[in-house]
C-alpha cells in the first residue's frame, strides 16, 4: 500500500514544536501508513508539493512570521492545490481566522490529541465546505507522547513541563498552554535519554517556560526533590561524558527561583555556562503592570548568586513596553549598568503586541533616542545583542494586521 506523504515545514524555529507534534504520531496505528517529508526551507517545500499528488502539508505559525508563511502557502497552492493544509502554532491559535482562506484545518492550542484525526480525514478525502478551526478539549498528558519522533531518527529538546501560572501580559504561553502547570514525569524522560544515550546522543537539553519549576505543583515554588531526582537520574543515565544543559534557551529561568538551593543544583549538575534569566524591565512600576510577579531586586539577587557560583548570566530585556515613560525608561537604564559591572549580557526585545495576549491591542511606547543612544553604545561594547530593531519593525506591521 502506498504510504500517505505528510509535508512538514520544518525550520529551526519550529522544529520543537514540531518534533512533539509528530512524535505524537508515533504509537498510533496510522503511523505505518504514513511517509514523512521535512523541508527546512521553503524551495525545498515547494520542490516536495510539486512532485507529489496528494498530501496533508503541516505548518506552525509565529505571528512575527505571520506574512512570509502567508506569502509561502499562496505559492504552495498555486504549485499543488490537491495537498491539504493543517496550520497551529501561537499565531494561529490566537487568531485563525485570519488564515482561514489559505487551510483546510485551523488547530488552537495544543495539538497532540487531534492530530491523527485531522490526519485521518486528509488521508480519507474528506471534502469540508468551509475550513475547520479545531481545538483539543483536554489538556495534553506529556507522558502520552513522545518529545521527538525517534522512530524517525529525530532527537530533540525534552519538553519537561507546559504552561505558566503567570500569565505575564506580553506573552502567549498562557494562551496557548493555559495557567496550569503540566509536568513530564520522571520515567518518562528517563526513557527518552535511554534512547537518545542508545544513539550516543549525550547532550540533554529541555523546553520548559521556567526551569527550576520542575515538579512544582502550581509552578510558583521550588520542589528541590524534584529538580535533584531529574537532574542526578539524567546524569546516571549519559555518564560523565554526557552533558545536561538547564538554565539556558530554552530552558530559562525566572530570576526569583535562583536561591542558594537551587543555584547548587545548578552547580553540580548543569553544563550551561551561561544562565538565561528574564527581567524584562528594570522598572518595578512596569514589572507589576506586566503581572510578572517579580521585583528588579530579585533580580540583582538572582544574578549576584548566579556569578558567585562561576555561571555568566544573560538577561533579557523587552523595551518599547505599553505604558513605558521617560522614568522607566532611566530605572532600565540604571538596572543594566549595574548588571554590566557584574559581567551581565543584554538579550534585547522590542515589544510585539502579540495576538491572544493581555496587550494585543496595545500600542507599543516610543524607544526614546536616549534609549536608543544607550543600547548601541553597549551593543558596539559588546554587551548586548538580539534583534530588537527587527521586532520594532515588525510590531507596526502587527499592529496594521492584527
Amino acid at each position: 500500500m502506498e504510504k500517505y506523504p505528510i509535508f512538514i515545514y520544518y525550520p529551526a524555529k519550529n522544529k520543537n514544536s514540531l518534533n512533539a507534534l509528530i512524535g505524537a504520531l508515533q504509537n498510533h496505528l496510522l503511523w505505518n501508513q504514513l511517509q514523512f517529508f521535512f523541508a527546512q526551507k521553503e524551495d525545498d517545500l515547494l520542490y516536495l508539493l510539486a512532485h507529489s499528488q496528494r498530501g496533508l502539508l503541516l505548518v506552525s505559525v509565529m505571528t512575527p512570521d505571520s506574512e512570509q508563511i502567508r506569502s509561502l502557502l499562496i505559492r504552495c497552492k498555486s504549485i499543488n492545490s490537491q495537498v491539504k493544509i493543517c496550520l497551529g502554532g501561537p499565531h494561529i491559535s490566537a487568531c485563525p481566522e485570519s488564515f482561514q482562506e489559505l487551510a483546510d484545518w485551523l488547530v488552537r492550542g495544543e495539538a497532540e490529541n487531534i492530530i491523527s484525526e485531522i490526519i485521518s480525514y486528509a488521508k480519507d478525502d474528506f471534502h469540508f465546505v468551509n475550513p475547520m478551526i479545531l481545538k483539543s478539549n483536554h489538556r495534553v498528558i506529556l507522558d502520552l507522547y513522545s518529545p521527538s519522533p525517534i522512530k524517525l531518527g529525530i532527537y530533540g529538546f525534552i519538553e519537561i513541563t507546559r504552561g505558566c501560572p503567570y500569565g505575564c501580559y506580553f506573552c502567549q504561553t498562557s494562551m496557548i498552554f493555559g495557567t496550569d502547570i503540566r509536568h513530564r514525569h520522571l520515567e518518562a524522560i528517563f526513557d527518552y535519554c535511554r534512547e537518545m544515550k542508545k544513539k550516543d546522543l549525550n547532550d540533554i537539553r529541555f523546553i520548559t517556560p521556567n526551569a527550576l519549576a520542575y515538579g512544582s505543583v502550581d509552578g510558583r515554588s521550588i520542589n528541590l526533590n524534584s529538580l535533584y531526582s531529574l537532574l542526578e537520574g539524567i546524569k546516571k543515565i549519559i555518564g560523565e561524558r554526557g552533558r545536561i544543559f538547564f538554565g539556558s534557551f530554552p530552558s530559562e529561568i525566572r530570576p526569583e527561583f535562583i536561591t542558594l538551593e537551587s543555584i547548587q543544583l545548578l552547580k553540580e549538575f548543569s553544563n550551561s555556562k551561561i544562565l538565561v534569566l528574564g527581567a524584562q524591565t528594570g522598572s518595578n512600576r512596569l514589572l507589576k503592570t506586566l503581572h510578572r510577579g517579580h521585583t528588579r531586586e530579585q533580580v540583582f539577587s538572582a544574578v549576584d548568586l548566579a556569578i558567585q557560583n562561576g555561571f555568566q548570566v544573560a538577561v533579557d530585556f523587552i523595551f518599547g513596553l505599553p505604558g513605558e515613560n521617560e522614568d522607566d525608561e532611566k530605572e532600565t537604564v540604571q538596572t543594566i549598568n549595574k548588571l554590566l559591572k557584574q559581567g551581565v549580557k543584554i538579550h534585547a526585545h522590542s515589544f510585539l503586541p502579540l495576538p491572544g495576549t493581555h496587550f494585543s491591542s496595545a500600542q507599543p511606547s516610543p524607544i526614546s533616542p536616549f534609549l536608543r543612544r544607550f543600547l548601541g553604545r553597549i551593543a558596539r561594547d559588546g554587551f548586548l545583542f538580539g534583534q530588537w530593531q527587527t521586532q520594532e519593525k515588525i510590531a507596526q506591521t502587527i499592529k496594521k494586521k492584527y
